[in-house]
């Protein structure tokens, strides 16, 4: 009995080391003997469709906007979209008071979900590059210059951006802003080999010609890169092409996106197995994704496992271990939004947040659950202050700019 415990315990710890280790090692190591790909910008740049998803985003859509037309991009070449879906409050007014800017407004009254609109904003649009991206992401003046230079290499198809959290000091923010630098990581390694697994749904490009119709319940990042895969091009990562966003600041709004996330990823799959962009598109998601997702079903039975060893020292250190780092992970959700600010905490605490919200999409997966609509974060959006009771909302200036100083929240009630 004992023997069997121990191997499993041992293949669960090995299985982990392979999902954050082993796997990006794989990739270093094809990644050596890989072509080198990217592009420099060509003598003519490319027209460009810059397509922003939103539903009722008042509160945000100027600033979006705002945002888009001071773009380093020739105006003449870049058609800025605003795809409303059945937005109700003063969002399609906003973005009408710029139509004679150039931006244009394709507003849908019946709300169907991020993809259904996408599939019906892009029909008529000739422009040979699309960008999508969301009211709440803001692009560096840059951005679309240094996506768009990929596409010199004609085998690319897809060129992903790298998101930056501006951090708001919750623990929450703090471990998704971690989390986000581990994900850069990986693009880049994938990268090297032309297949980035997963766009970043908050920038990134495709060809025209290479759009498919999105399916209503799965993300268009999960899926179009799939489609451009199994076209037969390569899908490339932009690390200086920047996308900044405020990060989820409450537990529960970052607890239910990631559920949201392994919903629509498990969804997906099932639909594009048979058409996912070959063998080794397959294993990048079981290693990166699947995997991953199913840890946090392993670690309530490497802890039961580990009380039927305790007699053995070993275990019975590796035991108290897990008692701490759970411990670690308690404290780090009391003071989450608190002054302490330490990896000690926020780490177990993040970790152990986003395998719970895992086993609960897993969960939601298998007893029929699926998503076609995406709600959104409001502690993403901009806050006025005038909108919350004074006493239960203290507002601290950031450090870091956009295009005017970010304020960051902090509840403290």
């Amino acid at each position: 009995m004992d023997t069997v415990l121990k191997l499993l315990i041992f293949s669960i710890i090995g299985l982990v080391a392979y999902i954050y280790a082993g796997y990006p090692l794989i990739l270093v190591l094809l990644g050596i003997f890989a072509p080198r790909r990217g592009g420099h910008g060509g003598e003519q740049l490319p027209t460009i469709a810059l397509i922003v998803s939103a539903h009722n985003e008042e509160r945000i859509i100027r600033e979006k906007i705002e945002n888009c037309l001071k773009l380093d991009y020739p105006r003449d070449r870049l058609k800025i979209v605003v795809s409303s879906d059945g937005s109700v409050d003063g969002t399609n007014g906003i973005v009408r008071e710029y139509e004679g800017l150039g931006v244009v407004l394709k507003a849908f009254d019946r709300r169907e979900g991020k993809s259904a609109t996408l599939n019906k904003t892009v029909l008529g649009i000739e422009e040979q590059i699309l960008v999508f991206s969301d009211a709440n992401a803001f692009y560096k003046e840059d951005a679309l210059l240094r996506l768009v230079r990929n596409f010199d290499v004609e085998e690319t198809g897809c060129v992903v951006g790298k998101l930056v959290y501006l951090d708001n000091e919750s623990y929450v923010g703090k471990g998704e802003s971690l989390y986000w630098r581990y994900e850069g990581l990986l693009n880049r390694f994938e990268s090297r080999l032309g297949s980035v697994l997963v766009a970043t749904g908050t920038i990134f490009a495709i060809r025209r010609e290479l759009f498919r119709p999105v399916m209503k319940d799965v993300a268009n990042d999960f899926q179009l890169p799939a489609e451009v895969a199994s076209q037969g091009y390569g899908i490339v990562y932009e690390p200086e092409a920047i996308a900044y966003e405020r990060s989820t600041y409450f537990f529960r709004e970052e607890f239910s996106r990631k559920r949201r996330i392994v919903v629509r990823g498990l969804t997906g799959y099932n639909h594009l197995q048979h058409d996912f962009g070959g063998t080794f598109r397959s294993f990048q998601f079981i290693s990166r994704k699947l995997l991953r997702w199913g840890v946090g079903a392993t670690l309530p039975v490497v802890y039961a496992a580990s009380i039927f060893l305790l007699d053995e020292p070993f275990f019975a250190v590796f035991f108290v271990l897990q008692n701490i780092f759970y411990i670690f992970a308690a404290i780090g959700a009391l003071l989450r939004r608190g002054r302490v600010r330490t990896k000690i905490f926020f780490v177990p605490f993040y970790f152990v947040m986003v395998n719970a919200a895992a086993m609960s999409a897993i969960f939601a997966y298998l007893t029929g659950g699926r998503l076609s609509s995406w709600e959104k974060a409001e502690t993403t959006r901009h806050i006025e202050e005038h909108s919350f009771v004074e006493p239960a909302l203290r507002v601290i200036e950031g450090r870091k700019k956009i295009t005017d100083p970010v304020k960051k929240y902090e509840r403290i009630t």
